[in-house]
């Protein structure tokens, strides 16, 4: 019997602060905290980045490296070692438009494969 792919979950997103105003940067985290994301190192990479717009930044959101929920569908049906064919057949749609989503997942995750591509995911923490 198959596992059910669980449903979306909205990820949590890290965000890097790299504002001079300790005042501000130290409301801006609590903030992210609240909501339920990530906080990570000015430094580190991040899905949003929020700087000081006067330095000529502003907050950038990388939209191309989110997952769509149904991409994280077909990750999930990866993590189970479904064929496409199978992937297709489970979530109701064509062989084509799953090639599609594994394609994309790839280029987003920056993956070439499945395992790597659930490696990177994990790397990232999406929920799948």
């Amino acid at each position: 019997m198959m596992q059910a792919v669980k449903p979306h979950v909205a990820r949590r997103l890290r965000v890097a602060i790299r504002v001079e105003d300790p005042a501000l940067a130290a409301e801006l985290h609590a903030l992210f905290l609240a909501a339920g994301h990530e906080v990570v190192d000015a430094a580190a990479p991040a899905d949003i980045v929020m700087s000081d717009a006067k330095a000529g930044f502003a907050a950038v959101l990388e939209p191309d490296a989110l997952l769509t929920p149904r991409e994280v569908e077909v990750l999930a049906a990866i993590g189970h070692g479904l064929t496409n064919k199978a992937i297709a057949r489970k979530l109701g749609i064509s062989l084509h438009t799953v090639k599609f989503h594994v394609e994309s997942l790839f280029r987003k995750l920056g993956a070439r494969t499945r395992t790597e591509a659930l490696a990177k995911a994990a790397e990232r923490r999406v929920d799948v």
